[in-house]
């Protein structure tokens, strides 16, 4: 009974328990771009435990460079439909162009994608990625532009959006946050996928390990990417290599039902909602 009402609780607000136990997370998300060199086969799930892959999209605004778009996107979702494995994708956000340009251009490609697949695999679940690219540490989506981002989004689709951030950087920009009317509520109503591979204590579980979210919009997190497949974060969850390559791997607060329950709630179906 009390896993009935813990899922009902963290699909209508997000509002889950800080509590959790390591043994009540499920790390069967990992997440992939073009940088990866492994192969979504049946293996993935079999083998490796994986339920759901949340693949980069795009990047910024579209101006018509290759990099614009991720180019093993297309794929990589159609293999993971192939192999029953959960869908998602996500948007580097930039400061090229404003929130609103963006969100299109990332729903275009998207659902391009999207409408290739068979009418029951079209459930995609949507992120944005925010924070600095590798290579220009300035280069980030303005707080601004991620409420732009989000309220387009959201307006296109009818789904709220996973927003992915560290630790750090969240942090770091509060102020820019704060300073914007009504984006500190829209930010803590979006489900919070966030990086975190500090080994030191106090974080939200039980155990000590966990992001520390205090001074963010959030509560608690939906999604804890607390390896990169190097380096983790907490020796009581799995490592992640796949085919040899170290990989992304992602904690769902919560069991397997309540991660199937939150996919059931929040994928997009590729079917726009307005222009």
């Amino acid at each position: 009974m009390r896993g009935c009402v813990r899922a009902l609780i963290l699909v209508a607000g997000f509002l889950l328990p800080g509590a959790v136990p390591a043994q009540q997370l499920t790390t069967s998300v990992i997440d992939l771009s073009s940088h990866n060199e492994v192969t979504v086969d049946s293996r993935m799930r079999a083998r490796h435990d994986v339920s759901l892959i949340i693949h980069r999209a795009t990047i910024g605004l579209d101006i018509g460079n290759f990099s614009d778009s991720d180019f093993r996107f297309e794929e990589r979702l159609a293999q993971a439909a192939a192999h029953g494995i959960g869908l998602g994708a996500y948007h580097v956000g930039t400061r090229t162009g404003s929130g609103a340009q963006q969100a299109d251009d990332f729903l275009k490609v998207v659902k391009a994608a999207c409408d290739r697949l068979p009418p029951a695999s079209r459930r995609i679940l949507l992120a944005v990625d925010w924070e600095p690219t590798s290579s220009d540490p300035d280069n980030y989506m303005s707080a601004a532009e991620l409420g732009g981002f989000i309220r387009r989004a959201i307006a296109r689709t009818g789904k709220p959006i996973l927003v992915y951030s560290y630790e750090n950087f969240l942090k770091e920009r509060r102020g820019d946050i704060a300073e914007r009317p009504g984006l500190w509520q829209l930010l803590g109503s979006q489900p919070l996928w966030i990086a975190s591979l500090r080994t030191e204590g106090s974080g939200l579980l039980r155990d000590g390990s966990g992001p520390r979210l205090d001074g963010t919009p959030w509560r608690n997190f939906v999604l804890w990417q607390y390896t990169d497949g190097d380096r983790s974060a907490s020796a009581l969850l799995p490592q992640s290599r796949i085919d040899g390559k170290p990989i992304d791997r992602n904690a769902f607060n919560g069991n397997r039902a309540a991660l199937d329950a939150f996919k059931r709630a929040h994928v997009w179906d590729c079917v726009y909602r307005a222009r």
